[in-house]
């Protein structure tokens, strides 16, 4: 081998020793990631129902009185029925 062909293979062994040097990172890591990721879904999965609830409380906020309303007029003859 001349000395052109021996220098690029070591410049390829280091970088294929760096390489496994970050895989051997990025799999310690890994772990601590996923416990990460799963506190984020816990977490948007308990906004998500806050918000449900909270969209369900202003529709019976909103619906109830105006049902009341329809209600009343329909009751007191002020406005008939669809039947």
């Amino acid at each position: 081998m001349d000395e052109t062909t021996r220098n690029e293979l070591e410049k390829l062994h280091g970088r294929i020793n760096d390489m496994k040097e970050r895989v051997v990172t990025l799999e310690a890591q890994q772990p601590h990631i996923n416990a990460a990721l799963l506190r984020i879904e816990g977490s948007v999965e308990k906004i998500a129902g806050k918000i449900g609830k909270a969209i369900w409380a202003i529709a019976l906020i909103v619906l109830g009185p105006l049902a009341a309303i329809l209600i009343k007029a329909i009751a007191s003859g002020a406005l008939k029925p669809f039947v």
